[in-house]
């Protein structure tokens, strides 16, 4: 890759069909941890810059399309297998594999998947059958319908690799969707990449999809949810998200939004560690004060981007994200410090550390985190080891 070439989509850490709500969310989410008013590091305020002009480009759709052409041709690996297509040398008519995917596109736009499914791929029709991808795409129309679509043509390869199969000649082509959302009335825009490949006699379209039996399931539960729309049901789920006395996650809230975290450590290799609190209280009938006041303490002391809960009776639990073991063990002296110069009950606590290295399931590193933090005496204790 080009020294003076910036991968947008990975400052953003966002992959490259993310829609642009996602690319909005991760912006925001960046910002919080970066912005010149938290940070006077000049690495950082960089890194900001970045940001910022990455944003600027793939918010904006036209200016995205231009990118991602540049984007393309600076993709390492994508060099390996895939070569350009010279148009004169082929004789190949690229207008047809246009033709094919918007014959594909209408089809599912009329729900006449029969007709879409005509547009497949040999390989993808022996892969899954019609009655299959009639399910799936039903399935799909019942939480989401189709208001229009363009396609944009991107570039052409020759000897391109589409999961198992080397097709002599591939068109990859940008489309552009909006679809209503049948539950909120809401029209959301997404980007899609799809490919038409040549068979050898006509142009097909490669459907891209790895398991459509997952992906059934996962629209057929969702339209399932949305029938069973519950207001009541559904605010006394987001009250379950919160623990009612300290403010903070409950078990189930924080596991939401903990699996979040984990993806992006997967996908992005960012640190990430998590800090177990055990509060020991001198007086027992003063239990819940003082839980309350040590949460609100470290509540107030953490980061926006920092993921708070109560676990047990006793215990408060601290993913700590983008943060290694060493920067974990300055948070957990910073949040004691705290608690120690602004408590008014007399309690006092164990701190368990943990740095979560993805060789176990973050439900494995929080019950190691608790347990050191809950096995050791009365006073202030830290341990730091790595899951």
């Amino acid at each position: 890759m080009s020294s003076q070439f910036k991968d947008y989509y990975h400052i953003l850490q966002v992959h490259h069909d993310a829609s642009p709500d996602v690319i909005k969310a991760a912006y925001r989410k960046l910002c919080t941890l970066y912005h010149p008013d938290t940070s006077r590091n000049d690495n950082e305020m960089q890194r900001m810059m970045d940001i910022n002009e990455a944003y600027r480009t793939l918010s904006n759709p036209d200016q995205r399309a231009a990118y991602h052409r540049i984007w393309m041709e600076h993709s390492t690996k994508r060099s390996e297998h895939v070569y350009t297509v010279s148009h004169a040398r082929t004789g190949l008519h690229y207008d047809s594999a246009k033709d094919v995917l918007d014959q594909f596109f209408h089809a599912l736009y009329t729900k006449n998947w029969t007709s879409a499914y005509s547009c497949l791929t040999l390989e993808d029709q022996e892969r899954i059958s019609l009655e299959q991808f009639q399910k799936w795409r039903q399935a799909v129309s019942d939480c989401f319908d189709m208001q229009d679509y363009r396609i944009q043509k991107y570039r052409s390869y020759n000897r391109c690799r589409i999961g198992e199969v080397i097709y002599e000649q591939v068109a990859e082509y940008a489309v552009i969707i909006n679809d209503l959302d049948l539950q909120t009335t809401k029209v959301s825009q997404s980007t899609t990449h799809k490919y038409a490949a040549f068979d050898g006699t006509s142009w097909k379209v490669c459907l891209g999809i790895k398991s459509v039996k997952e992906a059934t399931l996962k629209f057929q539960l969702m339209a399932q949810r949305r029938k069973n729309f519950d207001p009541v049901a559904l605010y006394q789920s987001a009250v379950s998200k919160r623990d009612p006395l300290t403010g903070l996650l409950s078990e189930s809230g924080f596991y939401d939004e903990a699996l979040k975290e984990v993806e992006r450590f997967k996908r992005y290799h960012n640190p990430l560690s998590l800090v177990a609190f055990q509060v020991h209280c001198q007086d027992s009938s003063r239990e819940i004060p003082c839980l309350c006041q040590c949460a609100s303490i470290i509540k107030a002391t953490s980061r926006i981007t920092d993921i708070i809960a109560r676990f047990g009776n006793n215990q408060i639990i601290c993913l700590l994200a983008e943060t290694n073991e060493q920067q974990a063990l300055l948070a957990t002296q910073k949040f004691v410090a705290n608690i120690r110069k602004r408590q008014v009950e007399s309690f006092s606590l164990n701190a368990g550390i943990i740095q979560y290295t993805g060789t176990s399931a973050i439900e494995d590193a929080v019950f190691a985190a608790c347990s050191d933090a809950s096995r050791n005496g009365n006073s202030i204790w830290i341990n730091s080891k790595e899951v």
